[in-house]
């Protein structure tokens, strides 16, 4: 009887000490999963009360399905050998859905004369998740902005010096400085400063894309990294460039600040990065160096950590500006250079662009359109000669004996991927009136890295006006076998590269006779650029070779030649 009573009493002692309990929520279950006791805490912590638990199951109630195969042969070990399992740290499920990070231990509890129960008792993490996240905020963010810190920008930089490496392309660091930021604080208060400076993190935030990261270093000092630019370090210098340009114009557009208008400045230093053997800080320092160099000049906002560098995209900003104003200043012009068929009858041209400029003279396409690319303005371009060769075909047709002249027009891939492209050239068809079937558009392969099923799309579109497309440069970059078969084509173009090294045995004769293979396979029209030799047409036509161009058969002019 005693014996009886003490039970009862520790019993009670028990549920007491467990029912107040406010720190640990404390489940008990039979081996079926069945709840028979949940505490207070229990209520809090996954939102059932304890009479919507008791009676119900352990997995229909806390357990998430991806969990419940192993809970279940957990709880099977632990009732089959009375005893309980190592703590762990478990995501366990509230009633609304929502995760419930919890510390977990367990026991079985086993009573002469009484069925076992399985304890649970759960600490509540969510408060050490929210603090361990407020403390990696406070490690790696800056509090004003939101953006990374110095610390976490030294991890980005490393991931982005190995991206680009492996691409084998060249990246950029932008170390932009707010020029008199001080002046802020003392003349309009600190919540003033705050306010431009997180208007410069939004501005660098704005002109950011996904693969860049953006960081405050200083208490005026902003980072942006810039991946994978360019293949080459001229082109890559022009992007950052360009951006770099746009960063300041955003960043001085005016900032209304407590009734104030306020034009805020900036000044940027750009360092480059090209081998996973540059070091972070290094290339901090090296940005950091330019943008002093800057601040002891006033002729520009904008400094390179090399001034060789700095000398070459100068230039190419100078040829740049000075692109925008070629077409009104009809510096521009339109050459032919024929394509022929076996028999060297003329069958097309090729028309290429020229630009001769008063002060620079005659500048290479091979110069200004990678800057015309970077810039935007080739869109602009093509657009014009787009609509000149039109106009020149249309006069052609005109001309009984020049009346199939064909005339193959490159197109570069941003105007090809240009959703309107299509609409465009629709217009221009209309507006010129002329054949379409006289009209090629040469792709390069570089545009196969992007959206394949578009590219097809906007290619069926072009066929259906009746307009034919080649592929130049087939064997040099992207095109695999694969996409070959599902682009449209008509024509197949075998780079100059290849012509040249076709008496010599190695992958330039193999691609050769490759691609020409290939293409009669695939009844496309194969044409062979940068013929120079009689020695190289013989070969070619041997090889199955039906159209040629090159310096053999005339050179680039705003003429047609008279082909025997």
């Amino acid at each position: 009887m005693l014996s009886n009573l003490k039970l009862s009493l520790e019993e009670a002692r028990f549920r007491k000490l467990c029912d107040d309990t406010q720190a640990m929520s404390i489940q008990g279950y039979r081996s079926d999963g069945t709840v028979v006791y949940w505490n207070e805490a229990s209520e809090k912590l996954y939102g059932y009360t304890a009479d919507e638990a008791l009676g119900s199951n352990l997995f229909d109630l806390i357990i998430p399905a991806e969990m419940a195969a192993d809970v279940r042969q957990a709880v099977a070990w632990m009732f089959e050998h009375q005893q309980g399992i190592p703590s762990a740290r478990l995501t366990l499920k509230h009633q609304d859905g929502t995760d419930v990070p919890v510390y977990s231990s367990h026991t079985v509890v086993a009573l002469p004369n009484d069925e076992p129960i399985m304890f649970c008792m759960d600490a509540d993490l969510r408060a050490l998740d929210l603090a361990e996240a407020e403390v990696q905020k406070l490690m790696y963010f800056d509090p004003l902005t939101g953006l990374a810190n110095r610390n976490l920008l030294l991890d980005h930089l490393q991931a982005a010096i190995q991206t680009t490496t492996k691409q084998h392309k060249v990246g950029a660091v932008l170390l932009i400085d707010v020029i008199n930021f001080h002046s802020f604080n003392d003349s309009l208060g600190y919540e003033s400063g705050d306010s431009v400076l997180r208007h410069c993190a939004q501005c660098i935030s704005n002109e950011a894309r996904q693969a860049d990261t953006v960081a405050r270093i200083g208490n005026d000092e902003f980072v942006l990294v810039l991946s994978a630019l360019s293949s080459s370090f001229a082109d890559a210098a022009t992007i950052a460039e360009v951006r770099a340009s746009q960063l300041l114009e955003s960043i001085s557009r005016p900032l209304n600040v407590h009734h104030h208008s306020l034009r805020v400045n900036a000044r940027i230093g750009i360092s480059f990065f090209s081998t996973q053997t540059m070091d972070c800080t290094i290339l901090l320092q090296q940005a950091d160096l330019a943008l002093k160099a800057v601040k002891q000049q006033s002729t520009s906002a904008i400094g390179f950590f090399d001034k060789h560098m700095e000398a070459a995209v100068r230039h190419r900003l100078e040829l740049s500006q000075a692109l925008e104003h070629a077409i009104e200043q009809q510096q521009l012009r339109m050459v032919y250079q024929p394509q022929v068929n076996a028999e060297r009858q003329l069958l097309s041209v090729e028309a290429l662009l020229r630009w001769h400029h008063p002060r620079y003279g005659e500048i290479s396409p091979n110069e200004f359109i990678p800057i015309a690319e970077a810039s935007g303005s080739i869109l602009r371009l093509g657009a014009w000669v787009l609509e000149r060769c039109c106009e020149q075909s249309k006069l052609w047709s005109n001309n009984p004996k020049l009346e199939t002249l064909g005339i193959s027009i490159n197109v570069s891939p941003a105007q090809f991927l240009d959703p309107d492209f299509v609409d465009h050239v629709r217009a221009i068809l209309e507006r010129t009136q002329v054949n379409p079937a006289n009209i090629r558009f040469e792709l390069t392969e570089n545009l196969m890295a992007q959206n394949i099923d578009f590219i097809v799309q906007q290619m069926q579109e072009l066929k259906q006006l009746g307009i034919s497309i080649s592929l130049d440069d087939f064997g040099t970059g992207y095109a695999s076998l694969a996409y070959l078969t599902q682009l449209p084509l008509d024509e197949l173009k075998i780079d100059r590269r290849f012509v040249k090294t076709l008496f010599k045995q190695g992958e330039g004769a193999l691609l050769t006779e490759m691609i020409i293979g290939l293409g009669r396979s695939m009844n496309l029209t194969i044409i062979a650029e940068g013929v120079e030799t009689n020695a190289q047409f013989e070969r070619l036509r041997e090889l199955g070779c039906e159209v040629f161009q090159g310096y053999l058969f005339g050179y680039p002019s705003d003429t047609l030649p008279d082909i025997n």
